[in-house]
């Protein structure tokens, strides 16, 4: 497809494409490589230029056929660090609990890979431009129009050109910007998790021995957590995660804050005592929010472009890229059956919620005294502990076998909730 271009100030004329995708992230990049494999004229438009600084350097184990089917697994071997599983340690630093993956209930890979996300999200990019997607790069999206009939989008370059496009369909990747939701006032804040992050790279922070030295570590605080997620290049990245008013209320610099919080945590402390921050911090404010619907007229939302709520888990780039493989199912199936568009955009929305939904009482959970409690001092009754694990792999399929026992995790959290309840009245009665 030839790319109608205008001089700067001048009028751009409009050149059809099949598939629209905003964004050249995990989701972004998947999509349009997805559908360009299918012989469609797609079109990516990001707003940066790779390599560019993104946080959320750590992959699941289920997140690797995704990898391999989009032909970028070695590369992102290459690249990566291997990690065997997740250790979450007490508030105190005496306590600790690893998640090994091998151990999952459900089948799967037994590792995931640390990634540094600059070059990981550059590897997929340039998939997409290798398949034949058209790539742009420093160019902002505007949605000028969009219902059924398809959509068109205006691209301005950083050098003043403007581009203009019109397509069948328009997949949303654009991230937290969630371009399409803010157009129709979709977006609203999860008020349950509003969270705010500080992070940075660290040189010096000493490693686990053996295997699992490419785990990654999470701290629990309170309020809030702290991640430890070692890199192939020696570096570490560090960040706190917070309640959106403690960083809003802070007093002092972002660096101070960031300091008097991590030295709160013994283990923390005791990882940075050494260290050397690469660069300068990054914050994120109040970052959790869904949209109303992963899909509008004309429009299909991949990962955060329907919402994030929080990276505990470490849930974001998996689930960019499954919904990023659904989404370009459904528009190859609405393609060949536009009359069943509806019901196909319904069946996206169901699965994009049911697997948000696997995570996210997970993730609301996660401040509870008596959640953190089964983290740290795990039970594997009737499974359930392989169960916890199969869904820190990434595994959100409907497998019965993990329902059932995600039941049987909320019945033993609410035992464990009334035990220490129970507990705390006898030591007061007893004084």
């Amino acid at each position: 497809m030839p790319v109608a271009e205008s001089k700067p100030g001048g009028a751009p004329m409009s050149e059809r494409c099949d598939v629209i995708v905003i964004g050249g992230g995990p989701g972004g990049s998947a999509a349009a490589k997805f559908l360009a494999d299918e012989g469609l004229d797609v079109v990516g438009i990001e707003k940066e230029r790779h390599p560019r600084f993104h946080v959320g350097e750590s992959l699941l184990p289920h997140t690797l056929p995704i990898l391999e089917d989009l032909g970028v697994l070695e590369k992102v071997q290459d690249i990566g660090l291997f990690k065997p599983g997740a250790e979450f340690i007490s508030e105190d630093g005496t306590r600790k609990n690893v998640f090994e993956f091998g151990r999952a209930l459900t089948p799967g890979p037994d590792h995931a890979y640390q990634v540094p996300r600059a070059r990981f999200d550059e590897i997929l990019f340039e998939c997409a431009r290798n398949a034949g997607a058209k790539t742009f790069e420093e160019m902002t999206a505007t949605i000028v129009s969009c219902d059924d009939s398809g959509c068109v989008v205006t691209g301005r370059k950083d050098d003043g050109t403007h581009h203009r496009f019109e397509a069948g369909f328009l997949i949303d990747a654009s991230g937290r910007s969630t371009v399409s939701a803010r157009m129709r006032g979709q977006e609203r804040l999860e008020r349950r998790t509003s969270s705010a992050a500080v992070f940075g790279h660290f040189t010096g922070v000493p490693r686990l021995p053996g295997a699992e030295a490419g785990n990654i570590r999470i701290h629990l605080t309170h309020p809030g957590w702290m991640w430890q997620i070692p890199l192939r290049d020696g570096r570490t990245s560090i960040g706190l995660v917070v309640p959106g008013d403690d960083l809003a209320k802070r007093d002092g610099s972002i660096e101070d804050f960031y300091r008097q919080r991590t030295i709160r945590n013994p283990a923390m402390a005791s990882s940075l005592e050494n260290a050397e921050m690469v660069g300068s911090l990054s914050t994120t404010g109040n970052f959790s929010y869904r949209t109303a619907r992963s899909y509008a007229p004309g429009v299909i939302r991949v990962g955060d472009a329907y919402g994030f709520i929080d990276p505990i888990f470490s849930s974001g780039i998996h689930l960019a890229l499954e919904g990023a493989r659904d989404a370009a199912k459904a528009v190859l199936d609405i393609r060949r059956k536009p009359g069943r568009r509806e019901k196909i955009l319904k069946s996206y929305d169901r699965r994009i919620r049911r697997r948000v939904g696997y995570i996210s009482w997970f993730i609301y959970s996660i401040h509870d005294p008596a959640f953190r409690e089964m983290l740290l001092n795990p039970k594997d009754l009737f499974g359930v502990e392989r169960a916890v694990i199969s869904l820190l792999a990434g595994d959100f399929r409907p497998d019965i076998r993990l329902r059932i026992r995600v039941v049987l995790f909320k019945v033993l959290r609410k035992v464990v909730e009334i035990t220490t309840v129970e507990e705390k009245k006898e030591k007061s009665y007893a004084r």
